[in-house]
């Protein structure tokens, strides 16, 4: 009998989903492109992630939605086409003004071969606040909705930006933080993010009273990961990090270059030309 097309597909879905629940921390790299992606995976990642920063940077846009949807798209399934491990994408508060436009944004994502997507509750326009609780929820339930009708069980990632956008007191960012989680875990997200938490008493209340997994960010300050994995968070993420620190080396390389017209910094800690070739035969 021939093979279902989107068994393989489904085969990665569940087995990141498994990833979530089972062994230790989920450590989830995230990348701007194919040659990151697959270098996070030879390095051992289990799984990689976009970051709407970081792939946003790296083609000439700013953060937040600006970057035109199919060009989104196309970066997702550049990364996707890198590697074998599973693949999450960030659509950040899901590239649409309706629910059914989010939803829409959830199928493409399916459609290139990721496994999982990230849609947060900020609201993209004017001043920082969060969006409402209720029609974020039905967002929420919506995708879950299409992601279990499209038969691929994709891990939807529900992030909530109390502490990111640090609104209100310590207290309520907390108890804001818990609501708006356990509801979007009640309408079927796999997975709860709450970036930007980095105290391990606060990382510990969270794990206790979020019905489901908790995913946090590796700001500065965030405990080790080790530290995280025995406060019980499931998986952790660094968002545009790894990308910022790359535009850094990058800047400090063309400061050498026009300054002291030096070549140090891009030849002594380089992948050999060979081994990065080796990355993509």
């Amino acid at each position: 009998m021939p093979r279902n097309p989107l068994q393989g597909a489904v085969d990665k879905a569940r087995r990141f989903q498994t990833l979530h629940r089972e062994g230790d921390i989920l450590v989830v790299c995230n990348a701007w492109d194919g040659a990151s992606a697959r270098v996070f995976e030879h390095a051992g990642a289990q799984a990689v992630g976009t970051g709407s920063a970081g792939v946003a940077f790296s083609h000439g846009y700013a953060d937040g939605e600006i970057m035109p949807r199919e060009k989104v798209l196309a970066a997702i399934g550049e990364i996707v086409g890198a590697v074998d491990v599973p693949v999450t994408a960030d659509i950040v508060t899901g590239y649409g003004d309706t629910i059914d436009a989010v939803v829409d944004m959830v199928r493409s994502v399916i459609a290139l071969g990721a496994v999982g997507v990230n849609i947060e509750d900020s609201d993209a326009l004017g001043e920082a606040r969060l969006a409402d609780a209720s029609l974020q929820t039905e967002k929420i339930r919506a995708v879950c909705e299409a992601v279990r009708k499209s038969g691929v069980p994709i891990v939807v990632n529900a992030r909530t930006d109390s502490y990111w956008l640090k609104l209100g007191s310590e207290a309520d960012r907390l108890s804001e933080s818990i609501a708006r989680a356990n509801c979007y875990r009640e309408a079927g997200a796999d997975c709860l993010f709450v970036p930007s938490v980095v105290d391990a008493r606060t990382i510990k209340t969270l794990v206790g009273e979020i019905a489901g997994p908790l995913n946090v960010l590796a700001v500065a300050g965030c405990p080790p990961i080790a530290q995280l994995q025995q406060l019980g968070v499931r998986r952790v993420s660094q968002g545009s990090g790894p990308m910022r620190a790359t535009m850094m080396l990058t800047r400090r390389i063309a400061q050498d270059l026009l300054s002291s017209g030096t070549y140090a910094r891009f030849h002594d800690d380089a992948i050999p030309y060979a081994e990065a070739n080796r990355l993509f035969e």
